[in-house]
């Protein structure tokens, strides 16, 4: 999926903004940044179980932490690892809106993804490294 095509999806969704950030891939498909298959949202537990109320399918996360979805999107109450963790309300308070979205920001998804150690993550890190230096004019991120 494209931008458009992942804002197209959470339009209709017609989640409450002020509830769940998207998080991984999609944050950087939003971005313009690169494609994605599916949409991961962090979401306050209010929404959570509202989802899980409405029907979506129960998921199993390889941590043995329950997850929802539902199509493209799967929805989490977090998505931290041991070094590298952020709440929901932090999520909220930091995340950057686009297109009416809220995104989590760059260095949190920068966080997550080193501590991942995947090999779609790796990709992705170099990525936001090199944009964060862009946008901060450093020279190397730490």
């Amino acid at each position: 999926m494209n931008s458009q095509q992942v804002i197209i999806e959470m339009e209709a969704l017609a989640l409450p903004t002020d509830q769940y950030v998207v998080v991984g891939g999609a944050a950087l498909a939003i971005r313009g940044l690169r494609s994605t298959e599916d949409i991961d949202l962090v979401a306050t537990p209010p929404l959570f179980e509202r989802l899980k109320s409405q029907g979506w399918a129960q998921k199993t996360r390889p941590n043995g932490q329950l997850g929802l979805k539902r199509g493209c999107v799967e929805v989490y109450l977090e998505v931290n690892t041991e070094s590298f963790a952020r709440d929901i309300n932090w999520l909220i308070a930091h995340s950057e809106l686009v297109e009416g979205i809220p995104l989590a920001d760059l260095d949190t998804l920068l966080g997550w993804k080193r501590t991942y150690g995947r090999q779609k993550d790796a990709r992705d890190v170099e990525l936001l490294e090199k944009i964060i230096r862009e946008k901060t004019g450093a020279h190397s991120v730490a």
